[in-house]
């Protein structure tokens, strides 16, 4: 079984990653990839992708490399900072862990867009349960 296999496995009741049709791309030791192709529903009133999705992708993406390298850990603080609008027609978020210490991890998520430019940048700080 692959790494994606099995992360896909790991998250199959997540119900609001399906509805946001996300996708894990890849997940390894280094770093989680996870897009989606977006969708009328995901734009907002100026037909930028709405925030509520980049943050949703972004904290997915934290997820499943965090559950990937250490079973099972959840989102403490979450942040966004929002640099460009999103025009892409798919969208990417990449998450990079930078520091474990005990049962803390803290994380860094680039969202982008298909062109490859930089949407927003994220910062989760997550709690190891396991």
């Amino acid at each position: 079984m692959t790494n994606v296999e099995k992360m896909n496995e790991f998250f199959e009741k997540d119900n609001y990653v399906k509805i946001s049709k996300i996708e894990i791309e890849e997940v390894n030791d280094n770093y989680a990839v996870v897009s989606t192709k977006i969708e009328d529903i995901h734009l907002n009133a100026s037909g930028a992708i709405q925030g509520g999705l980049l943050y949703t992708l972004a904290d997915f993406a934290f997820a499943v490399l965090n559950n990937y390298l250490h079973p099972t850990t959840v989102t403490q603080v979450g942040t966004i900072t929002y640099i460009a609008p999103g025009l892409s027609k798919k969208i990417f978020a990449k998450a990079v862990e930078k520091t474990r210490v005990g049962r803390n991890t803290v994380c860094d998520v680039e969202v982008y867009g298909d062109d490859g430019k930089i949407i927003c940048e994220c910062r989760f700080n997550g709690f190891v349960k396991g």
